[in-house]
């Protein structure tokens, strides 16, 4: 008899399980949030060798992210895409595609600047989702990774 495939859920909790407990706090308490604020979307998951990040999008495809979480041992970033309003001046990077902002706390994700850049990415990208659904979420192989792996193979 096979065991069992792991569920996303516990495949992304070992993955996480590498990081300091406060990231992993922070990540828990946070992507809840995300989930209810972005109903119905792919909460994709990709596995590079020093961080993981989770991407938001209704489409499957992670480069189609309405917003993305990147998960390092020092931190928690949250990505969102290049033209997003950004009155304020929040977001890092000067990246061609997307800048980002430190999440401190997942309070902020239902208060203040930071949901504030949220609502704006909602609202740019054109998106209209669901009053309720669940959030699927997809572990997905690094590129990265995969081909690390193959190397030693």
């Amino acid at each position: 008899m096979t065991a069992a495939q792991p569920t996303p859920e516990a495949q992304f909790s070992a993955l996480l399980s590498r990081f300091p407990s406060g990231i992993v706090a922070l990540v828990n308490q946070s992507l809840p949030k995300l989930r209810r604020a972005l109903p119905g979307t792919y909460e994709l998951v990709y596995d590079y060798s020093e961080s993981l990040v989770v991407s938001y999008s209704m489409s499957g495809r992670g480069y189609e992210a309405t917003v993305a979480v990147a998960i390092f041992p020092t931190l928690v970033r949250l990505y969102f895409d290049k033209s997003v309003p950004d009155p304020k001046g929040l977001l890092e990077g000067d990246g061609s595609k997307v800048r980002s902002v430190i999440l401190e706390s997942a309070s902020e994700l239902d208060h203040g600047d930071i949901k504030a850049l949220l609502e704006a990415a909602i609202e740019h990208s054109g998106v209209t989702f669901p009053r309720t659904g669940a959030t699927r979420m997809v572990i997905k192989s690094s590129k990265k990774r995969a081909a690390k792996k193959s190397r030693r193979d």
